[in-house]
């Protein structure tokens, strides 16, 4: 071995690059396997329960989604950068954010519940199952472990906790088809599996625990939220302009419709675990590079801009290729109309993962109101879109809306409020600096 290559070697090992690989490559594993076990038995569930039932199921899947970000607080990026930084700070970090989310996670419970007595009024079946799966935001506190982890480049310490919690509720929703049982069930088992998860994960804990114990900070507190307000307000537009599409075309539609356009997401969203992967696994190595260089902190932005843009590109090609007989062959004929709805979501998909990776930057930067206005400006352009094209070209019309909100919130904002972000972009689409 070369004296050349050693010394690439070294390098690597020096810039913590060999950790952020190796950490990536765990969440890779986890975030793949369990997307691509949830394609494989969702699609079966689907199946087994038609369009009109799914997209019953959908309909409240997509409400809590939407609720999602104010339980989780959207403030992971921001606390792995704070345990890297301060890592004698790890308890007091973690400790307040646990408790945070947990407040949260029963607001937004009540929240979610409270919406759809609202919106579905005498709808006791829907009603019911929101109750049942809301649980799910109070239970997802305990991902604040999964931080300690990843600060620590030792997520693999939570893939087997995960991933085992997923493999069980996925044989439980075998089972299910199996007996033949109705969606209220299939609704139970999305609650199981978060609180499985969530006693996976404090299983792991206890194998690597901080050295002294976790404690809250009302301080800390107000300085996490402080610094999350504008990502929390962000990632509710952005739940709600990415789930808009499904709660109109319930309302505008009907279940059947929605069943549809609920059949071809996750086909194109499954795609997203491999930018989502990276990008948690890049953080600590991009922001330990802010501090150190730089110009080798901005070259390092282009280069991930670039290819997290173009692995889109090819991503979109391939599903348009793939797409109609993988649609036969997953959820049958009577699911036929969601190929044409997948073909434009791969689209989408471009700028969504160039939008995962502009997320380091905004981070890094504290660029937050860039991403709030983004997502604000993205949010209006989804609801208007859906409203005009829905009557007139069903559910692809969703789809048409879905490209645009992405092309906003994660692109042309920036030509408004962050040129250098937006010149980097473009550096990395067309190589060309500018």
């Amino acid at each position: 071995m070369g004296p050349a290559w050693q010394g690439l070697r070294e390098r690597i090992r020096v810039n913590g690059l060999h950790r952020a690989a190796a950490n990536s490559g765990w969440l890779m594993f986890d975030r793949l396997a369990r997307a691509l076990l949830g394609l494989l038995v969702g699609a079966w569930v689907a199946r087994y329960l038609g369009p009109a039932q799914f997209g019953v199921l959908a309909y409240v899947l997509a409400f809590i989604a939407v609720f999602h970000a104010l339980a989780s607080l959207s403030i992971d990026a921001i606390a792995v950068r704070d345990l890297t930084r301060e890592p004698n700070a790890g308890p007091e970090i973690l400790g307040t954010l646990l408790a945070l989310r947990l407040f949260a996670g029963i607001v937004g419970w009540g929240a979610v519940v409270g919406c759809v007595a609202l919106f579905s009024p005498g709808d006791t079946q829907t009603l019911w199952m929101t109750i049942i799966v809301g649980s799910v935001l109070v239970f997802q506190a305990a991902d604040t472990v999964d931080l300690w982890f990843q600060s620590q480049s030792q997520s693999r310490r939570t893939v087997v906790a995960k991933l085992s919690a997923y493999l069980l509720s996925s044989g439980l929703k075998v089972l299910l088809i199996l007996r033949e049982a109705p969606v209220e069930a299939f609704a139970a088992v999305a609650a199981f599996d978060a609180l499985a998860c969530a006693v996976g994960l404090w299983v792991a804990y206890r194998y690597m625990p901080t050295a002294n114990a976790w404690r809250r900070s009302w301080l800390r507190a107000r300085a996490l939220l402080g610094e999350a307000a504008p990502f929390i307000l962000s990632s509710l537009s952005i739940a709600a302009y990415s789930r808009v599409d499904q709660l109109l075309v319930k309302a505008l539609l009907g279940d059947r419709s929605l069943g549809i356009y609920a059949a071809a997401l996750p086909l194109a969203q499954f795609w997203q675990v491999i930018p989502l992967a990276l990008a948690t696994s890049l953080a600590p190595f991009v922001a330990q590079r802010k501090q150190s260089s730089e110009a080798g902190y901005r070259r390092a932005l282009v280069l991930i801009f670039r290819s997290f843009f173009y692995a889109g590109v090819v991503i979109a090609l391939f599903t348009f290729v793939i797409s109609e007989p993988f649609v036969r062959l997953l959820f049958g004929p009577a699911y036929s109309e969601a190929a044409a709805v997948l073909n434009l979501l791969g689209v989408a998909n471009v700028f969504c993962f160039l939008g995962i990776a502009h997320g380091l930057w905004l981070v890094n930067e504290r660029r937050f109101a860039v991403r709030l206005y983004g997502t604000l400006l993205a949010g209006l352009t989804a609801l208007s879109l859906n409203y005009l094209l829905l009557p007139r070209l069903g559910v692809i019309g969703a789809a048409w809306s879905a490209i645009a909100a992405q092309v906003v919130a994660t692109f042309l904002i920036n030509f408004v409020l962050d040129r250098q972000s937006f010149r980097m972009q473009l550096e990395a689409i067309v190589f060309r600096k500018f």
